[in-house]
């Protein structure tokens, strides 16, 4: 196999994988939020959301460019 179709297969097999985490992840998401409330749920997961997308930002920023030549 040449290097597109492994990248293929790569690409596939972690599509699946982000699919199975999604499927676990949610249900205990819901559960939470109907112990503690939808509204404290929801103010909780928007501050996590905004400190992981600033984290992948930073950290995206902080990786040298590997496509500049």
């Amino acid at each position: 196999m040449d290097d597109a179709a492994l990248q293929h297969r790569l690409s596939g097999i972690e599509r699946r994988q982000r699919l199975i985490l999604v499927l676990l992840v949610v249900p205990y998401l819901v559960g939470f939020a109907y112990l503690v409330g939808v509204w404290v749920a929801g103010a909780l997961y928007t501050v996590v959301g905004l400190l992981l997308f600033a984290a992948a930002v930073v950290l995206r920023r902080r990786r040298p460019d590997t496509t500049a030549q």
